[in-house]
């Protein structure tokens, strides 16, 4: 348990500071991600897609509003288009990060935990938990980075990483890119309320899960 707690923290320190950093600065903000739209707008609806694609897929590296940038492809390209391209650049995000950690995740092992056990129990924790981690993974940013280098770094079979992670994934999309297509400027409330929706309802579930789960990850020393 000692070793997933500190491969969690290990990464969510990364991911933090990249989020804080992009923060600070104010690069890449919402306003900006829709001033990037609608000038693609003007060109063809695949260039917004493609913009879409793009920041989903580095959102791994640099901390974007997934989210709202869901919310915006169905804002602009309508529910279809903006589930598909949204899909298209989450999915592959996961991927990446998913194989850069299987293959290069155990110099990071060896620096949380040089005890092969501890290890070990990561790995199995993993197994237990982790299909339910990633169908929840969208419950909070920086969780669906987190979850897919876990899954890469204990060697999950991809079809069990991508079947979950889709599992996870492909209704947020749906719901998001659906609440973006019939907001508006006049009328942002579908979207507020998708925001407040998604993390609420994802986080209530996880609340019961450990609640549920208590007894089994107290054993877990």
């Amino acid at each position: 348990m000692k070793a997933l707690v500190r491969f969690v923290v290990l990464l969510g320190a990364f991911f933090t500071f990249t989020l804080v950093v992009f923060k600070l600065t104010g690069f890449l903000t919402v306003d900006d991600i829709k001033v990037w739209l609608e000038q693609g707008l003007t060109l063809s609806t695949w260039i917004v897609g493609l913009i879409i694609v793009g920041l989903m897929m580095i959102d791994l590296f640099i901390a974007v509003p997934t989210l709202s940038l869901t919310i915006l492809s169905g804002f602009f390209l309508r529910v279809e288009l903006g589930v598909f391209y949204s899909s298209a650049g989450m999915l592959p995000a996961g991927t990446m990060g998913y194989v850069i950690s299987r293959f290069q995740g155990d110099k990071l092992l060896r620096f949380v935990s040089k005890d092969d056990a501890q290890t070990k129990e990561m790995v199995d924790i993993f197994n237990r938990f982790g299909p339910f981690s990633l169908m929840l993974c969208r419950a909070a940013p920086m969780l669906p980075e987190v979850t897919s280098c876990l899954a890469g770094v204990t060697r999950m079979p991809y079809w069990k990483y991508i079947l979950f992670y889709a599992i996870g994934t492909i209704p947020y999309s749906i719901i998001a890119a659906y609440s973006g297509s019939v907001s508006s400027i006049e009328n942002p409330q579908p979207a507020i309320l998708t925001f407040i929706g998604i993390f609420g309802g994802l986080s209530l579930i996880w609340a019961g899960f450990l609640f549920f789960n208590k007894h089994k990850l107290k054993k877990i020393k």
